[in-house]
């Protein structure tokens, strides 16, 4: 079984993260939630900021103005409009 997520964040321009993560956090309309190793198809309108917590620790934090969140088979993948890493 997978113990961890792919997570790859793009803009118009760039790739912003492309690694693995043990999870990741971000809000949307209803508020913060969380995405663990296995987690249910999903799709969301993000924004704020999405927290990337790395294998082995650490955070790494990007702020959004917003984006769409798809997580499909331990691959989240987003798509921001602008962003700004913290």
């Amino acid at each position: 079984m997978e113990d961890s997520l792919k997570v790859a964040i793009r803009d118009r321009e760039k790739v912003i993260f492309e690694g693995e993560a043990e999870s990741v956090t971000s809000y949307n309309k209803t508020g913060k939630f969380d995405i663990l190793p296995r987690h249910a198809n999903f799709i969301s309108l993000v924004s704020e900021r999405v927290v990337i917590n790395q294998k082995g620790g650490g955070q790494k934090e990007i702020t959004l103005v917003n984006g769409v969140l798809k997580v499909s088979g331990n691959e989240v993948k987003i798509f921001a409009s602008a962003s700004r890493q913290v």
